[in-house]
């Protein structure tokens, strides 16, 4: 009797042996992939815009460029804010430097042989006419740029002094952007960008065109252009 009972407990353990051993494995748990949202990279990601934008005028730079053209008869002018700014404003494809300037020298300021053009874009007088420069009076000097450095270089010398320009919220602005905030009034042909501001309490614009800067009042222009004159031809739009 005992040895029957040894017999079935020795076939029932064999048995579950076998059955053991013909089960198949249990599969290796397998970790989900990461999400989307978790597995972006440096590589995948867009690459960034970029654009050539030139470079703002820097205070001691600027000071450079007022003691190359005007050596000690004028300096940048302190109660204005700003008191300098560049943009094309010729349409040669080169940056010119604005600066508002405070005449220290007037025998030098108004020399007959100066450097640089005095000019009041507002007069009525003859737009060649050259105004005299008066004492503590504040002046728009545009300085236009030359060669790859623009107004930087060291050759950049040609200058307009405007006279009765100086105003405020001054802001430059693209003739795209003039044309597109003054439809369907009659408009100047500017060769660049312009200067938008308000000078005693009038809105208006300061361009170049024919060789010379002008001013734009919207509510009176009539239209006086004409071809470009010899100084930098006005860049392809």
């Amino acid at each position: 009797m005992r040895q029957t009972a040894t017999a079935l407990l020795t076939v029932s353990i064999l048995a579950l042996s076998m059955f053991s051993a013909c089960s198949p494995a249990p599969k290796p748990k397998v970790e989900a992939p990461p999400s989307a949202a978790f597995n972006s990279t440096p590589e995948s990601a867009a690459p960034p815009l970029t654009t050539s934008v030139a470079p703002a005028p820097k205070l001691p730079e600027v000071q450079n460029a007022i003691k190359r053209v005007f050596k000690d008869a004028a300096v940048l002018h302190p109660n204005h804010n700003p008191n300098f700014f560049s943009g094309d404003f010729n349409g040669d494809a080169s940056q010119d430097l604005v600066v508002i300037l405070k005449p220290v020298k007037l025998d030098e300021m108004n020399r007959q042989f100066a450097p640089w053009m005095v000019r009041d874009p507002r007069s009525s007088l003859s737009p060649r006419a050259r105004p005299a420069v008066k004492q503590d009076e504040a002046l728009m000097a545009v300085i236009h740029g030359f060669g790859n450095n623009d107004w930087r270089d060291p050759e950049a010398t040609q200058t307009f002094v405007l006279k009765n320009v100086v105003g405020n919220d001054m802001q430059v602005k693209t003739a795209k952007e003039f044309i597109e905030a003054n439809t369907g009034r009659k408009l100047p042909r500017p060769q660049g960008d312009l200067i938008g501001e308000t000078v005693d309490g009038t809105p208006g614009y300061l361009y170049y065109a024919t060789s010379n800067y002008s001013w734009y009042d919207p509510k009176t222009f009539k239209g006086n252009d004409s071809t470009p004159g010899p100084f930098h031809r006005a860049r392809m739009r």
